[in-house]
């Protein structure tokens, strides 16, 4: 319940790193509505959806974001602009580096995957090898099944800043575990209301 878009907009502007784990969905018709689901209360204002034109006027200076959830790297292709995505929000928005998605993403295999790379990152690893160490792993594990299909691994892609975090280990390790935290509800509160398949 503390997942809701209120507190994002609270700490968001002060993280080192940000850890979405949520439900998203893009727009390839008006681009600057692609969404982040945030957790929904009974009694709420708004309607706790994160679009990319929300993003424009934040300051969201972290040195990673990482979006865990479906179709946050497509979005509207706009003659002179390129892709309108949630992404490109967050890097107007002043992330350093962040590791969006292409596509509908499966959730056992994103928090495999996850888990590895953050652990690759732990061990001074940059960001893009950090990732590509993590699929290779989760590849090696699901040999001889069909989750190593690339549908399951490929759609996580690192852009911009790809250098070391240089933070303090267990700052690094409190900073993921708060961000996870913040939208575990959320996550959770979205896979109840949704179909089961893909997220």
């Amino acid at each position: 319940s503390m997942a809701t878009e209120e507190n994002f907009m609270k700490e968001a502007p002060n993280a080192g790193i940000l850890h979405l784990a949520t439900h998203g969905k893009s727009n390839d018709q008006h681009g600057d509505f692609s969404y982040l689901a945030f957790y929904q209360t009974a009694d709420s204002i708004e309607n706790e959806l994160l679009f990319v034109k929300n993003l424009y006027n934040m300051s969201i200076p972290a040195s990673l974001v990482v979006l865990s959830a479906c179709e946050t790297g497509i979005g509207e292709l706009q003659r002179g602009e390129g892709i309108i995505s949630l992404a490109r929000g967050f890097s107007y928005a002043g992330a350093a580096s962040i590791v969006t998605t292409l596509w509908s993403i499966d959730d056992n295999a994103s928090a495999s995957i996850m888990v590895d790379f953050y652990k690759n990152m732990l061990e001074g690893e940059p960001k893009d090898i950090a990732l590509r160490k993590a699929k290779m792993a989760y590849i090696q594990t699901n040999l001889g099944n069909n989750r190593t299909h690339p549908l399951f691994w490929a759609a996580f892609v690192p852009v911009g800043n790809m250098e070391p975090i240089n933070d303090d280990v267990w700052s690094l390790i409190l900073m993921i575990i708060g961000g996870l935290a913040m939208v575990s509800g959320a996550y959770f509160f979205y896979k109840k209301r949704k179909p089961e398949g893909p997220t």
